[in-house]
């Protein structure tokens, strides 16, 4: 048989070299043309017989070979086992298995991008829902060279066009690939092993993974099943990732794939292409080089681990570049094969983390010292928001609840801030050096501006299961009821403990005359409101003499004040003895976005009132039948903040001018409580209220800067220290608070001097 083929190579080299030399003798005329024709069909014809006569006899032989059973049954055996392996691929994707059990994960192990306002990137952040901390940035679109690359050196047969799920309609799309398995695997197996066995002298060589199998792999590492999986489940597998990720080419298979696989590791987490491409090169996806995009081809075979020994690193590295410049050697697909193997080899070793210029004037510099810090995307995020992020946290989970965010929904990519990133990152670390001294164990400082804008945050493990109660601070939401009624700053009222008050008088008994307390004195003094009696009767001095007067405060209107200050009722059956007694269940960011409601609606009533929120909009990625769509959409909060028109009523110019002269009484009048804030600060408070009871001290309020109004709010939690010392310790913090704002260089300064010892 060897002897056959041999033969026809010769007779087809022979038959070559004959026409050729017909050909270079002759004239190039058309006498001579014609007469090539002929003689070249002549010996073609000639040529072709002789060869037809060795195929058939090789036929022959064939037809001998089987009829003597000689391989006929190794044929059928290899029949036989093709249609096993074609049997395992055959099948229909599990739609609903994918639904429940597959696709959720992606949406937990999605991070969430951070910027701020200036739409700087300052990091990511895991979903709220999410119990890890490492979760990968989701990728919009893969650079197209990196994913031709990709497919050149793992899976060159890959398509996402074939809708076939077993192999009789394969034949009319694609034979070779359906059911995300290359057909020809085996084969392609067979000669890469048997290639390795000639040259290396053994059969140490690993399988060649499709791109799907890869994908499967990656997938389970990350989420292991409750059982382990062999190789045939992972081939039904297989079929499931394939058909529900195939839309759009592939959009949702590469995403996954190169969300989940790990680039980059540090700390013993592994991040994905983005956080790897942020990371590595300071850029987006979109603006890597084409050298960049090879390393990255690279590092998809081979990690790049941060906490190796420098030895290691270098050698991890030089594996990288090698790696990187086989594949541009043998790629097809590549053009200036020259300057791109040059590019690389002058890259050095990278200096984690490379630091978008963008973002240098927060930090200064990159040292040794804080380069830990930054080394990756969440830890980028813990050092530049500081304790600003358990806040976010806090913020977005209340978002992704009232906008029923969640795998069935939408899956988030993006948020932004609304307080500039440099700034707060100063505050954070001038602040806690100030008050570290203090020793208090929980503390919450924020200041928003008239526009709405967090403009100082900063928290030390105030992170509630159980949002504080708010104390003698709910004074300031009775008093808008009250004087919607009509009240006025002398009005007085009866002030009673409630368990002489409910339910025995229900208010129809007359108080001793050392029992009544007018407005301003009231919301000045260190006492709270007179509950339940103060919502249904008032004395006043008027032309009709010294009289009591019966009026309740219908529940229309304290539901009004609920609902529009978004508070949260500690007992919730009686809303009026809540609200009186300061029973209200309150976080420091729920009190502070109440006060800067007032405090615009008071002192800048036709100012457009936008409210006040950590996080100024999200982006996302709707999800349609478990598949991401590729158009970006946007969450904006920037919309005038909606308020009911009862609620409005409160504020009209004669009831602001009542309001006005009850909350400036605590600073301004004798016998007000804050009396030291009057001359202590170089800002003019417009009104502030403490409240101290059971280890919870509040201090809100408002004050005025350059004919601009700001809300604030200090929040100190310590069952051990006594009022008195965390009254010095609230001023301390203001006061510090305040020099921040004035002096905002001067805070930048006492950070670096801090960072650089110097």
């Amino acid at each position: 048989m060897v002897e056959l083929f041999w033969n026809i190579k010769l007779k087809l080299t022979a038959m070559l070299k004959e026409v050729k030399w017909n050909i270079s003798i002759r004239k190039y005329d058309m006498q001579s043309l014609k007469e090539s024709i002929s003689i070249l069909s002549r010996i073609f014809v000639i040529h072709t017989i002789i060869i037809a006569s060795d195929i058939v006899k090789f036929l022959g032989f064939i037809k001998s070979m089987i009829i003597q059973k000689i391989i006929f049954i190794p044929l059928l055996f290899m029949t036989l086992l093709f249609g096993i392996y074609l049997s395992f691929i055959n099948g229909k994707p599990k739609e609903e298995f994918f639904n429940e059990k597959i696709f959720p994960k992606l949406y937990y192990d999605t991070a969430i991008e951070i910027y701020d306002s200036k739409k700087r990137f300052a990091g990511t952040l895991s979903n709220p829902q999410s119990s890890l901390v490492n979760s990968s940035l989701f990728i919009e679109d893969v650079p197209s060279l990196f994913w031709s690359l990709l497919i050149e050196k793992y899976d060159p047969n890959l398509t996402f066009d074939n809708n076939a799920t077993s192999f009789y309609q394969a034949l009319f799309e694609n034979p070779f690939y359906y059911n995300g398995i290359d057909i020809s695997a085996p084969l392609t197996e067979s000669k890469r092993l048997l290639t390795h066995f000639v040259q290396e002298g053994n059969l140490d060589l690993k399988p060649m993974r499709t791109l799907t199998q890869q994908l499967i792999n990656i997938f389970i590492k990350k989420h292991p099943f409750d059982k382990p999986m062999n190789g045939i489940e992972r081939l039904e597998l297989a079929k499931t990732f394939y058909h529900e990720l195939k839309a759009n080419n592939g959009a949702d298979f590469k995403s996954w794939l190169l969300s989940l696989k790990d680039f980059f590791i540090v700390d013993g987490k592994g991040y994905g292409l983005r956080d790897c491409s942020e990371i590595f090169f300071g850029k987006s996806l979109d603006d890597l080089s084409k050298a960049q995009e090879v390393i990255l081809v690279a590092m998809y075979a081979h990690s790049y681990n941060s906490n190796q020994s420098l030895k290691e690193q270098i050698k991890s590295w030089r594996e990288i570049k090698n790696e990187a410049i086989e594949i541009v050697n043998s790629s097809k697909i590549i053009k200036e094969h020259y300057k791109i193997v040059s590019e690389i080899k002058k890259m050095g070793l990278p200096k984690l983390p490379y630091f978008p210029d963008s973002l240098m004037e927060v930090v200064g510099q990159i040292t040794s010292k804080n380069r830990e810090q930054f080394s990756s995307l969440p830890t980028r995020s813990d050092a530049l928001l500081g304790s600003t992020k358990a806040v976010v946290r806090q913020e977005l989970d209340k978002l992704f609840k009232a906008y029923s965010i969640s795998p069935k929904s939408k899956l988030v990519t993006k948020i932004v801030i609304n307080f500039q990133l440099n700034k707060n990152f100063y505050f954070n670390h001038y602040l806690k050096s100030k008050i570290e001294s203090l020793n208090l164990s929980n503390i919450w400082v924020s200041v928003v501006n008239d526009k709405g804008n967090i403009i100082r945050l900063y928290q030390k493990d105030s992170v509630h299961q159980r949002p504080p109660k708010i104390g003698n601070i709910g004074k300031i939401f009775s008093t808008l009821l009250f004087v919607d009624r009509g009240d006025k700053f002398y009005t007085k009222y009866c002030n009673k403990e409630e368990k002489s008050e409910i339910p025995t008088e229900r208010g129809y008994k007359k108080c001793s005359s050392s029992a009544w307390i007018d407005a301003r004195r009231l919301f000045a003094l260190d006492k709270m409101l007179p509950l339940y009696d103060g919502f249904i009767k008032k004395r006043e001095i008027d032309r009709r003499g010294d009289n009591i007067y019966y009026e309740p405060i219908y529940i229309n209107k304290i539901e009004a004040i609920y609902q529009n200050l978004s508070l949260v009722s500690l007992e919730n059956n009686e809303p009026r003895v809540d609200l009186g007694a300061g029973k209200l269940e309150m976080t420091p960011l729920d009190v502070q976005t109440a006060i800067h409601k007032i405090s615009e609606l008071l002192y800048n009533p036709n100012h457009i009132f936008y409210g006040s929120k950590l996080i100024k909009s999200l982006s996302f990625h709707d999800i349609d039948k478990n598949s991401v769509e590729p158009k970006l959409k946007l969450l904006s909060f920037e919309s005038p903040e909606q308020i009911t028109p009862t609620f409005s009523n409160f504020f009209t110019k004669e009831k602001r001018v009542n309001l006005q002269t009850i909350f400036k009484s605590t600073i301004y009048k004798s016998y007000g409580s804050l009396q030291w804030l009057k001359n202590y600060m170089s800002v003019k408070f417009v009104f502030a209220q403490e409240s101290h009871k059971n280890g919870i001290h509040w201090l809100v309020g408002v004050f005025k800067k350059s004919n601009r109004y700001y809300s604030f709010t200090i929040y100190v939690e310590d069952k051990v220290a006594d009022t008195q010392t965390v009254k010095e310790s609230i001023k301390n913090i203001l006061e510090e608070t305040i020099k921040s704002i004035n002096s905002e260089r001067a805070m930048k300064y006492e950070y670096m001097k801090h960072v650089f010892k110097d």
